[in-house]
């Protein structure tokens, strides 16, 4: 019952709908601490501003919200700084950039500095040899993997500097899906916007390239670690704005060529079910199997799978306990996304091989 109420509390948060129930404390701490793990505090705040005083949580457990929500903001005041700190730098030093995802996506949200930042992902307009000695010059020892390479230049945040947005496991739809990151490119490295509190611009990916890329890393994360709410919150943003009938069915065009069109049917389902999207919004109509199945699994990982009881993380993993403990898991996404799944060991051997061959490791 407590994920109901998390649930509907969610739906107001984002709609001109009136939470419903009169909740205890217990109730109320609860739905707190789904909120933590689904990193959406400040979203739901929205909703129990929108409460009348007698359905409001306690003051102890609102006291609390507050000073979550305040840091919050904070943060993605800071955030919002360090991206474009971090594109002047690059820029200046020969590379065009595109801020992934993020403090990008924050800009589609009714208050930006609501939505609970994470790491700083930039893609760079180089090749990933030129890239890797940049990236290499200040962090020798760094991981690089297929699509990305860390980048711990700066104490106050992650940075990820991405070769490739993202990529998918069956190598023939990967090659398709880097196609489609060329064509879009140019578009991307010109698509400029100014981020809050910052005077510098930045360029952000199109909406148009949002449509299929953040369902892809949405898709991406559900067989690595698992997926939160707020990764399905942005895309309802990004869904949210306007397009034309045209647009949206080249998307859903190009969804199809990467075989995520089952995907795309659940996560309609939850866009209706969670947060009302109405129709004209839909790429595609909603599965209801698909769609529980998928909620189900957001609602038992929390954030990145931080709170999957399934999952069993060992102290000083090795690469084999891993790799096996992935192909395991996502063992139990065969029958609705087969393809992804029985490539997915091949992949991973693959990249194993390659890192290990070009240093990588």
């Amino acid at each position: 019952m407590k994920e109901n109420y998390f649930l509907e509390l969610l739906r107001c948060s984002v709609t001109n709908e009136e939470f419903a129930f009169v909740l205890s404390t217990e109730e109320w701490s609860k739905i707190y601490d789904l909120a933590k793990q689904q990193t959406l505090t400040g979203i739901l705040l929205e909703g129990i501003k929108k409460c009348p005083k007698e359905k409001c949580p306690p003051k102890t457990i609102l006291l609390q919200w507050f000073t979550k929500v305040e840091k919050i903001k904070k943060r993605n005041q800071e955030l919002n700084q360090l991206a474009s700190k971090i594109t002047i730098k690059f820029r200046n030093d020969g590379f065009n950039t595109v801020i992934l995802k993020g403090q990008g996506n924050a800009l589609f949200y009714p208050n930006p500095l609501l939505r609970t930042p994470g790491d700083i992902d930039i893609w760079l307009d180089k090749s990933r040899n030129e890239i890797t000695q940049y990236v290499r010059k200040y962090c020798p020892n760094e991981e690089i993997v297929y699509h990305h390479a860390e980048f711990p230049v700066m104490k106050a945040c992650n940075i990820e500097v991405h070769f490739t947005p993202s990529w998918m496991n069956n190598y023939f739809k990967n090659k398709k899906l880097q196609k489609l990151f060329q064509e879009f490119k140019e578009k991307q490295f010109t698509h400029e916007v100014s981020l809050p509190d910052s005077k510098e611009k930045i360029c952000i990916p199109t909406i148009e390239f949002n449509r299929i890329y953040i369902l892809l890393h949405i898709y991406r994360h559900l067989f690595d670690e698992g997926i939160g709410l707020r990764q399905i919150l942005d895309y309802y943003y990004i869904l949210k704005q306007e397009c034309s009938e045209e647009e949206k069915k080249n998307s859903y065009k190009w969804i199809q060529k990467l075989g995520m069109q089952r995907f795309c049917s659940a996560v309609m389902y939850i866009m209706q079910e969670v947060f009302g999207l109405e129709n004209k919004y839909l790429i595609c109509p909603p599965s209801v199997k698909e769609g529980k199945f998928l909620l189900d699994e957001i609602m038992r990982a929390g954030n990145f799978g931080k709170y999957d009881e399934r999952i069993v993380r060992k102290q000083n993993e090795s690469h084999l306990h891993k790799y096996i403990r992935k192909i395991k898991r996502n063992l139990r996404f065969i029958k609705s996304y087969p393809d992804e799944v029985l490539w997915n060991p091949m992949f991973r051997l693959w990249q194993y091989c390659w890192r290990k061959k070009n240093g990588y490791m």
